[in-house]
């Protein structure tokens, strides 16, 4: 077999767009940056916001629910995070606005991804105006999440929050890319990124559901309250990476949707 023609068939292929597109990217790079700065800023944004929300659980609690922690990883996990009194009796005006930076910094990293993939240039002006809409659309995001949970734990309410989780990921991974991308990328051409990363974290959230808690059972035996650390950013990183592929997939399709949508009006 020709492994020149083979290659040049790949690369001309769906499957090779995606790989050019991810190399491109620095994809592994991009997962990287994402994953340390949702360490940094992300969770103690919503460690924060959990300890505030109406009806909300401890982080730690939350997130043993969320990942289907049990035994020494559950317990573990709950340690290494403060309850919600204690995060209140903690909070400073400089805590709070260290931690409001460092979302702003993850908000910029998110940004410059998908400004890469869509091939958009900077637009400085307003760009600070978007990254506070998409704090302020996340703070929102978490916060109406995070009593779903509650709620249908306490009431018996079975199958609520899934729904509910999946149909508001959806909007917000539809509405992302389109603030953080100046609106100059029309809304209906990022329905298959918003589309793709709504069902993507989806499945990883099962996947996680199914895997995490040996891992973190494990972690926690040998490294004890370091290896939950450990846990969750290998976690984070593979929630980045999912993210970031979602995006260069719904781009390619939305690329090739435009390139049918052009050969048939070529062809009318």
């Amino acid at each position: 077999m020709d492994s020149a023609g083979a290659r040049a068939r790949f690369e001309r292929s769906i499957a090779g767009e995606i790989v050019q597109e991810l190399v491109r990217i620095e994809a592994i790079d991009r997962a990287l940056a994402l994953a340390s700065k949702l360490f940094v800023a992300v969770i103690p944004l919503s460690i924060l916001l959990r300890s505030v929300a109406p009806g909300s659980e401890d982080f730690g609690d939350d997130l043993v629910e969320r990942l289907g922690l049990s035994g020494l990883g559950a317990s573990a996990t709950r340690t290494l995070f403060a309850k919600g009194t204690e995060v209140r009796g903690a909070v400073s005006v400089i805590g709070i606005l260290i931690v409001l930076y460092s979302v702003l910094s993850f908000t910029r990293a998110l940004q410059r991804v998908y400004m890469n993939i869509w091939r958009v240039k900077p637009q400085l002006p307003d760009a600070l105006v978007r990254e506070l809409t998409w704090m302020a659309g996340f703070a929102a995001y978490s916060v109406i999440l995070a009593p779903l949970r509650s709620f249908e734990h306490s009431h018996d309410v079975p199958s609520l929050y899934g729904p509910s989780a999946i149909a508001l990921g959806a909007v917000f991974w539809l509405w992302t890319p389109y603030i953080l991308l100046g609106k100059r990328v029309p809304w209906h051409r990022l329905i298959p990124t918003g589309f793709v990363t709504t069902v993507a974290i989806t499945v990883y959230s099962i996947g996680t559901a199914i895997f995490l808690p040996d891992i973190f059972t494990r972690n926690a035996e040998r490294y004890g309250l370091i290896g939950i650390a450990f846990g969750i950013v290998t976690w984070l990183f593979a929630y980045a990476a999912v993210v970031i592929v979602s995006a260069v997939l719904g781009w390619t399709w939305d690329q090739h949707r435009q390139a049918a949508a052009g050969e048939r009006h070529d062809g009318a």
